[in-house]
């Protein structure tokens, strides 16, 4: 419902059918343990960011804080430290290279990300949501498009790099 106000758009029912699935598919592969339960809390965060940035092309400043806070109940430091600097050092440099190339909350989000995931389940996640953006980009957007959501690709990359190997 939060959601729905926040955007605007009535047509958000596959959101929570989507939630459902990740906290099941999270329960089925760690079953009830600390872990599942800061992958399910990841995950609800990330599909809010991914709706909410495919509908209004912002990523609230809240949602990264959100991901850092379910990282601390589990958080070993080094490696989150790492990853929260590490893992969105390329989109910063596309940033600072082309300006309007990576939004702001493209960055937090994936710094946060980095933070709760470690520097190479981060960087998988990067790929990841990066490799389907350009796939689905490039199979479905019009020419005259510029820009386009992110975070739902980085959003799903996140997820896929939360899975057990």
């Amino acid at each position: 419902m939060l959601l729905k106000k926040l955007t605007g758009s009535e047509k958000i029912g596959y959101v929570a059918v989507t939630a459902a699935a990740v906290t099941a598919v999270f329960i089925g592969a760690y079953g009830t343990t600390l872990h599942a339960l800061a992958c399910i809390l990841t995950g609800q965060v990330l599909l809010f960011a991914a709706e909410y940035d495919f509908a209004t092309h912002t990523v609230p400043d809240y949602v990264p804080v959100l991901i850092l806070m379910t990282g601390l109940l589990e958080v070993e430091f080094a490696p989150a430290l790492l990853g929260l600097v590490l893992v969105p050092l390329p989109f910063v440099v596309a940033a600072l290279v082309k300006e309007g190339s990576i939004g702001g909350g493209d960055i937090k989000l994936m710094g946060a990300c980095g933070f709760v995931l470690g520097v190479k389940r981060g960087y998988i996640a990067l790929m990841l949501g990066l490799f389907l953006a350009v796939l689905f980009q490039t199979a479905y957007a019009k020419k005259e498009d510029k820009g386009f959501a992110m975070a739902p690709y980085l959003a799903l990359g996140c997820l896929l790099a939360m899975l057990p190997a």
